[in-house]
């Protein structure tokens, strides 16, 4: 009984992992890519190929 409750939590998390992923990884890309393309770390103007990633 208590496997059982165990594996329906599980493979509840990993769904919503999976649902949830597709919005982390582009959003982690651009916090990444602003802080890499930043005046404070030496690069003043952003390259030309992170503009596909920037939706602003």
């Amino acid at each position: 009984m208590l496997l059982k409750n165990t594996r329906k939590i599980i493979n509840k998390g990993i769904g919503f992992v999976m649902k949830a992923l597709p919005v982390i990884v582009p959003a982690l890309l651009v916090i990444s890519t602003n802080s890499t393309a930043s005046p404070i770390n030496g690069q003043p103007t952003p390259p030309a190929s992170i503009k596909k990633y920037r939706k602003f």
